[in-house]
């Protein structure tokens, strides 16, 4: 989209404009910060890890 400013448009009609035509962006995913320090582990993290990983082989 083409928005034409001319020499006499001020600097708050100018912002309005540009505000107006921004475009929105959606956050993709889901916000894991709010799980932060959430999960009670009963172990060693790293322990835990491994014995996913070793459930692939």
């Amino acid at each position: 989209m083409t928005t034409i400013v001319k020499r006499t448009t001020t600097r708050k009609e100018l912002t309005a404009l540009l505000k107006g035509k921004q475009r929105r962006r959606r956050k993709k995913g889901v916000d894991v910060k709010s799980f932060a320090g959430k999960l009670k582990l009963e172990g060693d993290p790293l322990e835990i890890q491994k014995r996913m990983r070793d459930g692939w082989k």
